[in-house]
């Protein structure tokens, strides 16, 4: 993908005007923001049959014969997710086609990780199918194949030729917890050697230091919560963060809480939080204050530089927020856990 930048080094006006008008239109079909306190009243079949009339109707007319109930649910979510993203992939043209397709390796790292969990702790194939959204290099036939080997070793001998196979070779020689570490680093250790040659593609390197920066404080939130030791915090550290950076997560690191969130003041996303952040010691609370105010920052970037590759991303996040919202109101709603439970989980943008 590097070397695709290389080879086109600047960028069609027209290829940024082009896709990102057809994302906002697309952005037109995402459930309206009041929507999400109907849902939140509804039973689950009503759940279903909003959806129904939604852009999800496609997904769950085809799997309807398949599935029922919340295995309906998981499986239309995620084909939806998937189909969207490819969407955007096929619409795109040059650079912003390949910063697109190098973005969305995540879901290559994600469903990576599901696989490698899933048969380490004896998921079934079906539990582990759910969780696929192939929007990567991996597509969702690919994924499956993996899934049919029989071990785990031929699984990962499978993946050798892509970028992931070094780090899964070392499985049993490391913890499962630093294998996804260093998937994570690997993904954004890619992104961040593209090179910022124009101020587009120098809006994107931004775009994904910050997004390493909350990566980072959340991590560093969760095991001070957990009492992890400094060392190994920062063998969870993604480096090339915006602000915090390796050096800084060092000084942050085995710090008790209430010194953590003192020296959290001079950070960007420190004014977003604060209130939140010195009145709770949940972190999935705090998770979530944080991800609402990433999808505020996203839409204001991409509202400031249109001819860029960030109102792509910026729907890219919005999309996945709302699939994990309705992902959370169904699976709450049909195990009976109380409305306001479920809206403090909410990522509503």
């Amino acid at each position: 993908m590097v070397s695709l930048l290389r080879r086109l080094k600047k960028t069609k006006v027209k290829d940024y005007a082009y896709i990102n008008a057809r994302v906002r239109v697309m952005r037109r079909s995402l459930i309206p923001k009041d929507d999400y306190r109907k849902l939140l009243n509804m039973e689950f079949q009503e759940i279903v049959r909003y959806l129904e009339e939604t852009q999800y109707k496609k997904e769950i007319d085809e799997l309807t014969h398949k599935y029922t109930g919340i295995r309906l649910m998981e499986y239309a979510l995620n084909q939806n997710l998937c189909r969207t993203y490819n969407k955007l992939v096929n619409i795109a043209s040059g650079i912003p086609k390949a910063l697109i397709v190098e973005y969305l390796r995540r879901w290559d790292v994600q469903n990576i990780k599901s696989i490698i969990r899933g048969k380490m702790f004896g998921f079934s194939n079906q539990e582990i199918q759910e969780s696929f959204v192939g929007a990567g290099e991996l597509k969702y036939e690919d994924l499956v194949a993996l899934l049919s080997k029989d071990s785990l070793d031929e699984i990962i001998k499978s993946l050798e030729g892509m970028p992931y196979y070094g780090i899964l070779k070392e499985i049993g020689t490391k913890t499962l917890s630093e294998i996804e570490d260093d998937l994570d680093k690997l993904y954004y250790s890619r992104l961040l050697e593209i090179r910022p040659e124009s101020q587009d593609i120098r809006y994107l390197i931004e775009f994904i230091k910050m997004e390493i920066d909350l990566k980072n404080i959340k991590t560093i939130l969760r095991l001070t919560i957990e009492d992890a030791t400094p060392e190994e915090i920062l063998k969870s550290i993604i480096p090339g963060g915006y602000q915090i950076t390796e050096e800084e997560a060092r000084k942050l690191a085995g710090t008790g809480w209430d010194e953590l969130v003192k020296s959290l003041e001079s950070y960007w996303f420190w004014d977003a939080i604060a209130d939140k952040i010195t009145e709770e010691r949940s972190v999935s609370r705090i998770e979530v204050f944080f991800d609402k105010y990433w999808g505020e920052t996203v839409i204001k970037k991409s509202n400031y530089y249109p001819l860029s590759i960030l109102p792509v991303l910026s729907y890219i996040i919005l999309k996945k927020a709302e699939v994990d919202n309705l992902r959370i109101i169904a699976r709450g709603r049909l195990e009976g856990i109380p409305r306001e439970i479920l809206e403090e989980q909410l990522v509503i943008v």
